[in-house]
């Protein structure tokens, strides 16, 4: 089991004392129930400001918790859950690698990296964390009883085994042939929807019921879809809404999407994110970049790289079953490290900004 980290002074900036009370008392739930688990609150003793201390600090207070404990050493190893969104427990902003604004407008990357390892300097070298780091949040309209129900159906997911079959991609048309070199050869062709003319929402929402999703598709800063493009269009059509991610479909799913800006979950309502809507439907990972992404030429569909080799990575880790969704996140970021110099800028800025939601801990089967 994981370590399960949060921020007082950041609860109790959102959800107020007894909202605190009522999330904390939840979590000391996970702690009885499950075997090995350790809850560590984390800025107890922060007293200069209100809101949630900054993420160094919290880094700092979380190295010397794990070194201070010899029994937390191993468990790290199963990896660490940062409780709480970006008010509560504060990523690291760190600067972007790719410095062309003509290229990537981003000018800094949101990472949970450094949490994952104990030995850097700067947390921008925090490209192979040692740790897998997973986020469990709510939408920010979430009250503290709605973030205690998302962390029951996390619990949920570990108490009793959902069984969910097969695997479902959604492709922009122009990324087709390189979403198939990620993972299509594994999906029968009615699993695999083409954007713009395949569209998922609520009215077909039983189209996402599987165990793997793999979302290859464009997506936007303010905007709520991941959407599909092909020629001859003006822009991209929105492809996959929030509204299509149900419950009864997609719990317990593990769902990876190459979209731009598919975690940039800071300031978003449930129903204006995708990837919150998975968490809160019980999805058991959302894997995703809080960035711009790079992925594989259209003229060499073939080719993968950056944001396509994770994908296939992580996959063909997690299709071997008996790892744990970090290991196999892990792992996938060892491949995508092997296919170019540490030196190359687009490499660098996949490994960082591709993040977890979930826990990384939950065992593939």
């Amino acid at each position: 089991m994981p370590l399960v980290v949060t921020s007082l002074p950041g609860l109790k900036a959102i959800y107020g004392e007894s909202g605190t009370s009522l999330i904390q008392a939840k979590l000391k739930q996970w702690g009885s129930a499950l075997p090995n688990v350790t809850v560590q609150t984390l800025g107890a003793t922060a007293t200069t400001s209100p809101n949630a201390p900054a993420p160094l600090t919290l880094y700092s207070e979380l190295k010397a918790f794990v070194g201070q404990n010899r029994y937390l050493q191993d468990r790290v190893q199963e990896g660490i859950i940062l409780v709480g969104d970006q008010r509560a427990f504060p990523s690291f902003t760190v600067a972007n690698p790719v410095v062309d604004r003509a290229i990537d407008p981003d000018s800094a990357i949101l990472t949970d990296n450094p949490f994952g390892q104990f030995n850097w300097s700067q947390p921008g070298q925090c490209l192979l964390p040692d740790f897998a780091v997973g986020r469990i949040l709510p939408g920010v309209e979430q009250s503290a009883a709605d973030f205690c129900a998302l962390l029951d159906c996390v619990l949920a997911l570990r108490q009793r085994e959902i069984r969910r079959t097969g695997y479902v991609e959604v492709t922009s048309r122009q990324w087709q042939y390189s979403s198939s070199s990620v993972m299509s050869a594994l999906a029968p062709s009615t699993r695999v929807i083409v954007s713009p003319d395949g569209r998922v929402n609520r009215y077909n929402a039983s189209a996402l019921d599987c165990k793997f999703l793999y979302c290859n598709l464009h997506g936007f800063l303010d905007d709520s879809a991941w959407s599909g493009y092909d020629n001859g269009l003006s822009w991209p059509v929105p492809a996959v809404t929030p509204d299509a991610f149900l419950p009864q479909f997609v719990s317990g799913t593990v769902a990876f999407t190459e979209a731009c800006y598919g975690l940039a979950t800071s300031g978003k309502r449930t129903s204006s994110s995708n990837a919150l809507s998975l968490l809160t439907a019980g999805a058991a990972a959302v894997i995703g970049s809080t960035g711009l992404a790079f992925g594989t030429a259209q003229v060499k569909p073939q080719n993968l790289i950056d944001a396509d080799v994770l994908a296939r990575g992580f996959f063909n880790n997690a299709l071997r079953g008996g790892s744990t969704i970090g290991q196999c996140l892990l792992a996938a970021r060892q491949t995508l490290r092997q296919t170019a110099p540490i030196s190359d800028i687009y490499l660098a800025k996949t490994l960082l900004e591709f993040q977890l939601l979930g826990d990384p801990s939950y065992v593939l089967s």
